[in-house]
């Protein structure tokens, strides 16, 4: 019986050769860890890339003091000595606040985005693949597709490690001193490594597109052929709405 890594292995080299020894619907389970892990993953990625843009802030923002009340309140009530209100309303008015901060909090804001973002493309895949499979022609099982669109998180991974060091090094010279001027800023950190984020991206959907028509072929009991163009067709808008 071959060891879990062999089985990686065997599923990145060989998708067909791997999904005829195991059904893809019987891989299910380790098709929804892949894409729980996945997540996880993508969560403490966004934590990370959050704090590598942080850093490279340098400035502090005014802003309205969120613990004081509005300045209506404070004006009929402010002079209630005894009162919480009045207590408050002796706070500023404004004050300053790191930027850098600031825009880990607005990353963070992301989070519930990140953890249903992989589920629900997961969930639209699986769909996908096996409306793909029955136009092509062939009897393909719902488990099966969706363990197909849970092993396409795989690539992914591969992503991931090409996008942290990519922000890490566009970000490590860079300092941000006005936050009038951040996205521009911003923007122009990112332009060199624009092209190594296009090219994974594209090698990504390629490696999608091998390892699910290899595994749609075994599930549908359709060519390779037709699977790569049942497979290759969404991927290809999927892709394009990406770059847009």
């Amino acid at each position: 019986m071959p060891s879990p890594l062999e089985s990686v292995l065997q599923v990145l080299h060989s998708p067909a050769a791997f999904f005829e020894e195991r059904p893809p619907g019987e891989t299910l389970p380790i098709a929804a860890g892949l894409v729980v892990a996945y997540t996880l993953t993508l969560v403490a990625v966004l934590f990370l890339v959050g704090s590598i843009m942080a850093g490279s802030v340098d400035a502090t923002v005014t802003m309205d003091n969120p613990d004081r009340p509005p300045a209506q309140i404070c004006d009929t009530m402010g002079e209630q000595s005894d009162s919480i209100i009045a207590e408050r309303c002796g706070e500023p008015e404004e004050i300053e606040r790191d930027a850098g901060a600031l825009l880990q909090e607005a990353v963070h804001e992301f989070v519930p985005f990140v953890l249903i973002g992989p589920f629900l493309l997961w969930g639209i895949g699986g769909l996908v693949l096996f409306a793909g499979g029955r136009l092509a022609a062939g009897s393909p099982s719902l488990g099966g597709s969706f363990a197909l669109a849970g092993w396409a998180v795989v690539p992914e991974f591969a992503r991931l490690v090409v996008v942290v060091p990519a922000f890490w090094v566009a970000f490590r010279d860079v300092t941000i001193t006005d936050p009038e001027r951040g996205v521009e800023a911003v923007e122009a950190a990112l332009a060199p490594i624009e092209p190594i984020l296009l090219v994974s991206s594209l090698l990504v959907l390629a490696w999608q597109w091998y390892l699910l028509s290899g595994g749609l072929s075994e599930d549908a009991d359709i060519s390779l052929e037709a699977a790569a163009i049942a497979v290759g067709v969404p991927l290809a808008i999927f892709g394009l709405l990406g770059l847009v």
